[in-house]
């Protein structure tokens, strides 16, 4: 019992920083002067630096 208990709080530390760290390489774009009905797209490129999954949920426009 005292072995698993040594164990946890060995690698509580570990647990409780692991999380999920979004950066995004560009976080806006100006696409500039757009006539009307023109289509636009643009994608973003992002990588997870952190030490979890990183699970996106929902996207929303700001």
């Amino acid at each position: 019992m005292k072995t698993i208990v040594i164990i946890l709080l060995l690698c509580f530390p570990v647990l409780a920083f692991a999380n999920p760290v979004i950066t995004f390489e560009s976080e806006t774009h100006n696409f500039g002067h757009v006539g009307q009905g023109e289509w636009l797209e643009y994608s973003f490129d992002f990588t997870n630096v952190g030490t979890d999954e990183l699970v996106i949920q929902r996207i929303s426009p700001p």
